[in-house]
C-alpha cells in the first residue's frame, strides 16, 4: 500500500513566497505614483470647483467674494497656505460689517500648492464675476499644485476673464 500525503514543501512555499516579493516590489512603485497622481487631480480639481464657487457666489450675491487659503480657522487677514484648505468670505453690505462665510474646504493631503505673489493671499470676484484685488484691481495668477516629494504636477492660471486652464507640471522636491 502506497502512502501519499498532500500539501506543500518547503521549498514551494519558499518560492512561491520569493515570486510574491518580486511582484509586489515591482508594483509598489507605480501604485506611489498613481496615488500621486490622483492627489495632485483631486487638489486641483478642489481649487478649481472653490474658484468657479467663488464665482457663482459673486454673480449671485451681486457683491465681492474672496477665497482665501488657510483652512477653515482661517481669514484673509494673514498668509496661509492653500493646501491647508481655503475659506469663501463674501464681503459685507455696508462698511464695517462682517464678511459671511459663504464656505469651506477642508485641508488637502499630499500635496503641496504655490501660488505666485498675485495669489497668495486670496482670489476675489467682483459682482460681474471678474477676478479682482479688493481694492478693484486686475487679478490674473498662477498656482502649482505638487506632490509631496516631487514628481508630476499640475500648473492652474486663473485668466483675466475669469476662466482657469491647467497644464503638466514636472515639480522638484522640496
Amino acid at each position: 500500500m502506497e502512502l501519499r500525503t498532500r500539501g506543500v514543501t518547503l521549498v514551494e512555499c519558499l518560492v512561491v513566497m520569493a515570486l510574491t516579493a518580486i511582484c509586489l516590489g515591482m508594483a509598489l512603485p507605480a501604485w506611489r505614483d498613481a496615488l500621486r497622481a490622483q492627489r495632485v487631480r483631486e487638489a486641483s480639481q478642489a481649487l478649481v470647483d472653490g474658484l468657479r464657487l467663488a464665482r457663482l457666489h459673486a454673480l449671485q450675491r451681486g457683491g465681492f467674494v474672496r477665497m482665501c487659503p488657510g483652512g477653515p480657522g482661517g481669514g484673509c487677514e494673514g498668509p496661509g497656505r492653500w493646501e491647508q484648505g481655503w475659506v469663501l468670505l463674501g464681503e459685507p453690505a455696508e462698511q464695517g460689517g462682517e464678511a459671511t462665510v459663504l464656505g469651506v474646504a477642508q485641508a488637502l493631503r499630499g500635496v503641496r500648492i504655490d501660488a505666485d505673489a498675485a495669489l497668495a493671499r486670496g482670489a476675489g470676484f467682483d459682482a460681474g464675476g471678474w477676478p479682482r484685488r479688493p481694492g478693484g484691481a486686475l487679478l490674473m495668477g498662477r498656482w502649482r499644485v505638487c506632490p509631496q516629494g516631487g514628481g508630476a504636477g499640475r500648473e492652474l492660471v486663473l485668466s483675466a476673464a475669469g476662466r482657469v486652464r491647467g497644464a503638466a507640471l514636472d515639480c522638484l522636491p522640496a
